[in-house]
């Protein structure tokens, strides 16, 4: 099986983060489109998809397995052609060669990351994509399998070209693969929200132990059902209400039957990155999004069936980020903190920035009791996991009280908060903790997680909307905290109002003293400046100018746009 040369390192040697890190990440997707490996691994063209897809000839091309050969991708029909002379297996089988984990949707550069973690324990990576890109999304957050295998990744597998992903298909072909490779796999990593549900099956379809209660995988998804396995669990949560009616018409008996004010929260079942998140100030208003939910397609790309009415949770919202592992003194261990500061603006609460804060300190005990409390309740016993959640400050006792959740995660967290907790916490190293975790070895913990600097992500927000024509105050290296950037907003692409994360003009992340990085965490908004051309009502419509399928215009070496 091939490996990247370039990702091997010496036993004991752990390098730097920015040593793992592609710079192929950093050309521009015209140029990589322009690869013809790229265009063998979206095969929409030529295979031809549609009436060409009959032909046998096309169809004998039809690809599930990609690994890298000498000249590129080399290509498989299936696995392999297999001839079974005598099914009985009368001696013992040979030993296992090769252990390999098992990446769900991963992206770019994160994996990379990963792919050294396992490196470093002599394990093969394979990946699944459960949906081809076809050229129209962005290489990093959606990479093809020739990205993914220039990337470090011995393997891939992705459906056939027009059939929609099929977690029984797959579970075929690994387990195939097994055979057929004489490889073993140890665990399967969920990559992003919409895989997490895929892992699940996966991990127990492979039959491996160290998977997480397959009971509760829709509590890890649907937050109907977390915020239900979490009650049941003797924790608070917010009042909330679903609803079905397509004209919101169930809203205002909901409202008065759960003795909620206004604002009240609405929100899809199974976003992520704040998408489809509406405070609503008035009936009107929760009616009009309630309705807009229940007939829209979610971000996971299935259809909503029903809308969440919350109640508005008063207080501050933090992040805690968690490690599973029976190997750990709890099961489950907090690693790192985070506050998020925000402010009320376009319907909804707006991140400015997100602040590490020390675990450790007793004003923030019950949220780290309340965040394992969580993790417990719905299932999560291998790997990562974070939680955000709502407390209140009592001034009386200095500490943070009642804290309720507002959604979990069942993987590692967005926003290179993995990065930054291994740059600010001696001794941890958070990859190779989740590869440990997910593959049933043992868990490194160091002997606190305290953090030794403070470390900031800061959203640069866009307050127009338009086709960008300049850009002020993105020389982001100035700043005397500064550690790492990626900037969304171009030149000549179109940008809106900031609300999701994905529509932000620019993220910093910094490092250093916290009266220091605050500091430039406002400096660094204050002096961003764009200027624009109002946007027609044709460029509104047009797909190529969405911003959550741009490349990053200029990022450092560590960037990666918060997903």
């Amino acid at each position: 099986m091939t490996t990247n040369p370039e990702l091997s390192y010496e036993e004991g040697a752990i390098p730097a983060i920015s040593e793992v890190v592609l710079a192929a990440i950093q050309q521009p997707e015209a140029q990589a489109k322009e690869d013809p490996a790229f265009h063998g691994h979206t095969r929409a063209e030529s295979l031809g998809v549609g009436a060409a897809f009959v032909n046998l000839a096309a169809a004998d091309k039809n690809t599930t397995i990609s690994v890298l050969g000498d000249d590129g991708g080399a290509l498989h029909k299936v696995v392999a052609t297999e001839i079974v002379n005598n099914p009985v297996q009368l001696t013992n089988p040979p030993p296992i060669l090769q252990n390999s984990i098992l990446l769900i949707h991963p992206k770019l550069p994160d994996v990379t990351f990963t792919i050294a973690a396992a490196y470093r324990r002599n394990l093969m990576v394979t990946a699944v994509i459960p949906k081809v890109n076809d050229g129209s999304k962005s290489l990093n957050l959606h990479p093809t399998a020739s990205r993914l295998l220039e990337a470090g990744v011995h393997q891939v597998y992705e459906p056939p070209v027009g059939a929609k992903f099929d977690v029984m298909e797959c579970c075929y072909h690994l387990k195939t693969m097994e055979a057929q490779q004489n490889l073993r796999f140890l665990g399967v990593i969920p990559c992003r929200e919409s895989s997490v549900d895929i892992a699940d099956m996966l991990s127990a379809l492979l039959g491996l132990r160290n998977g997480n209660d397959l009971g509760l995988s829709g509590a890890r998804r649907d937050k109907g059902l977390m915020k239900l396995a979490v009650a049941n669990a003797g924790l608070r949560v917010a009042k909330y209400a679903r609803l079905t009616r397509s004209d919101g018409g169930e809203v205002v008996d909901a409202i008065k039957e759960l003795e909620l004010e206004f604002p009240v929260v609405v929100k899809t079942p199974r976003g992520w990155s704040t998408q489809d998140v509406y405070i609503c100030n008035s009936m009107e208003d929760a009616i009009e999004k309630a309705s807009k939910i229940v007939k829209s397609v979610g971000p996971d790309g299935r259809k909503t069936q029903y809308a969440l009415l919350e109640e508005f949770l008063e207080g501050d919202e933090f992040a805690v980020n968690l490690i599973a592992s029976p190997t750990t003194p709890r099961g489950v261990q907090v690693t790192d903190l985070w506050m998020y500061h925000k402010v009320f603006m376009h319907g909804t609460m707006v991140n400015t920035w997100q602040s590490m804060v020390d675990p450790h300190d007793k004003k923030y005990a019950s949220l780290v009791r309340y965040g394992e409390g969580v993790c417990r309740a719905v299932g999560i016993k291998y790997g990562m996991a974070h939680i955000e959640l709502k407390a209140v400050y009592d001034e009386k006792v200095g500490r943070w009280i009642n804290p309720a959740m507002i959604e979990v995660g069942a993987r590692l967290a967005g926003g290179r908060k993995a990065v930054m907790a291994e740059a600010t916490i001696p001794g941890w190293r958070p990859f190779d903790a989740m590869v440990d975790a997910h593959c049933g070895f043992p868990v490194h913990i160091p002997p606190s997680f305290r953090p030794e600097k403070q470390a900031s992500h800061v959203y640069v927000p866009s307050d127009k909307e338009g086709i960008v024509t300049k850009i002020e105050g993105a020389d982001f290296e100035r700043l005397p905290t500064y550690y790492a950037h990626a900037q969304l907003a171009q030149v000549g692409k179109r940008v809106t109002k900031s609300k999701e994360l994905a529509s932000f003009a620019a993220q910093l992340w910094l490092r250093g003293d916290p009266e220091d990085v605050l500091r430039d965490a406002k400096r660094a908004r204050a002096e961003f400046k764009l200027e624009v051309e109002p946007i027609s009502e044709a460029c509104k419509d047009d797909k190529n100018t969405k911003l959550d399928e741009d490349e990053p215009v200029s990022v450092s070496p560590l960037s990666v746009p918060s997903v």
